[in-house]
């Protein structure tokens, strides 16, 4: 039975996600109908030309995106449902890594469906945007950047995890910081020769160089690549003062977030916070005074900035999921439009940030240099993060995430861990984020039927009804228009949505002022009445 362990995560949150019939959506969410638009161009005409408002690499995101579409035919549902199974894949990726630092069996099954049932990953994976893609990448480039580190003479380790960190960035610039951290973990170990150098380098590099190549000689810069990549992120760097602050209030704000994802966790050890500042058989410990240090000081955070959520864009008060209608006062969100969820989610994920930092503390003194690679590594990302001009909620899944889910469970190899605690805070997070990503489908479903609709003097174009439809709708068009009459530099981020001539809207109230021209109802668990959809006429 052991054997079969690894693939007890990758299953059940199958099963989980299944659920939830992805595969019945057909229809965008958030900004991955970017990434479908170039998707769909590559399968249709076998030009890869990346959207303008893609700001990641992309290409071998686009490439399973187009191979998708030539197997099963182009449309949302198949997108989501391979970006499902790409979760899977990642979590099975996840679980192989806990195995390198002997993980005992209950702590390696908890780590991996904490993050499975957690809101952000849930929501990830329904979404085809390159967070997942780049996670199953960047996890793999770990996972053999660690065997190696383990074992200096598997060679083919190393090959592996240069292949995968190729890939990563291939998807993501962000991968870069993987053989960086590595490169460094070598330095410290006194182990840096040239030999090595050019292994770890050789196929990342080999990625780096061919895409820039491509991209600047062959396809031309993009609106996001002009204006966001570079233009946004230099001007968020040239106020140092705003910079600070912003990098101050992204840290303490993803700290409070990671201890919400993780709660399960944190959970373990909810009856063991002595021990990690006492002797236990890790032989190493953390000061007595750091807890109370680190509790105090999140307090005092989510005291001055109030209750969560404070990053975008998976939690709102809403519910999960971006929300891209007007009316949000009337959707039906659960625990989720309580203002006491919120007030009991902070004290708890302030609490929970405490023992997952209490644990990563301890995980970096008795760990090994393999270990701290994980470390090393997550938290190159996360610096490459905070030097963007937006920072998002789903940023943690490929910075703080991972160690602290990693270290969280190697703590439990000399602190008590208890299972009940733990499987009791799973149970209740996977409940709550099935709710959330059950409420966002059907929502979602519910607006692109109402616009669907066929009506004599209004085409669908002609609706507003959130970003992403119009988006999916009338970006290409307009992009290509804008670009024939400025440069770049000189379109704004939202120009393409006010070239739209709406003659009407679709909401969440009904506003007195509008006619009703159509309604639509869509039940969510958050109710037991329906949820309604109005659509409303702007002109007469």
């Amino acid at each position: 039975m052991k054997r079969y362990e690894k693939y007890a995560v990758p299953v059940v949150f199958l099963i989980f996600a299944a659920t939830l019939a992805p595969w019945a959506f057909d229809f965008p969410l958030n900004d991955d109908w970017a990434y479908a638009m170039a998707s769909r161009t590559l399968a249709d005409t076998g030009r890869l030309a990346l959207c303008d408002w893609g700001s990641s690499t992309q290409v071998l995101h686009v490439i399973t995106g187009a191979l998708c579409s030539k197997i099963f035919g182009f449309s949302f549902a198949a997108l989501r449902t391979v970006n499902i199974l790409v979760a899977a894949g990642a979590l099975f990726l996840f679980v192989k890594l806990l195995d390198e630092f002997e993980i005992g069996a209950f702590e390696k099954l908890a780590a991996g469906l904490t993050l499975a049932f957690s809101p952000l990953y849930l929501v990830l994976a329904n979404s085809f945007m390159t967070d997942i893609h780049y996670f199953f990448w960047m996890t793999g480039a770990v996972y053999f950047y660690v065997r190696n580190l383990k074992n200096p003479d598997d060679r083919a380790a190393l090959v592996w995890a240069g292949a995968f960190a190729a890939a990563a960035y291939l998807t993501r610039q962000l991968a870069i910081a993987l053989p960086a951290a590595f490169t460094v973990t070598l330095l410290f170990q006194g182990r840096l020769k040239w030999r090595g150098l050019a292994a770890t380098w050789a196929l990342p590099g080999a990625a780096m160089a061919g895409y820039a190549l491509w991209f600047y000689a062959v396809h031309g810069p993009t609106w996001a690549s002009e204006n966001y990549v570079a233009a946004a992120t230099l001007d968020h760097l040239s106020r140092p003062l705003g910079f600070i602050n912003d990098s101050f209030y992204r840290l303490f704000a993803s700290m409070v977030e990671t201890g919400l994802m993780l709660l399960p966790l944190a959970a373990g050890y909810l009856f063991s916070l002595k021990q990690f500042s006492a002797r236990n058989s890790l032989r190493c410990r953390v000061s007595s005074a750091g807890p109370w240090l680190a509790l105090g000081t999140l307090a005092v955070f989510a005291l001055l900035n109030g209750p969560l959520p404070y990053l975008e864009n998976t939690l709102a008060r809403s519910g999960l999921g971006v929300l891209t209608l007007g009316g949000a006062a009337l959707k039906p969100s659960g625990p989720f439009a309580s203002h006491l969820f919120w007030q009991l989610a902070t004290g708890a994920s302030v609490a929970a940030a405490v023992f997952l930092m209490c644990a990563s503390g301890l995980a970096l003194r008795a760990g090994t240099p393999a270990l701290r690679f994980i470390f090393l590594a997550c938290m190159a990302q996360l610096a490459v993060s905070l030097i963007g001009a937006k920072y998002f909620d789903r940023y943690l899944l490929t910075t703080l995430l991972p160690w602290f889910a990693v270290a969280a469970v190697f703590a439990a190899r000399g602190v008590k861990f208890s299972k009940p605690a733990a499987t009791l805070a799973l149970a209740l997070c996977g409940l709550l984020g099935w709710a959330g990503m059950k409420d966002y489908l059907a929502w979602n479903d519910a607006k692109w039927q109402l616009a669907g609709r066929p009506r004599s003097g209004l085409s669908p174009a002609e609706i507003a009804n959130g970003f992403d439809y119009e988006a999916w709708l009338s970006y290409e068009k307009n992009m290509a228009y804008l670009k024939t009459m400025k440069p770049l530099s000189m379109i704004g981020e939202w120009e393409w949505q006010k070239m739209n001539n709406y003659k009407a809207v679709i909401a969440f109230n009904q506003d007195p002022r509008l006619k009703l021209l159509d309604q639509v109802e869509y039940s969510t668990p958050f109710s037991s009445r329906k949820g309604v959809l109005y659509l409303m006429t702007l002109k007469n």
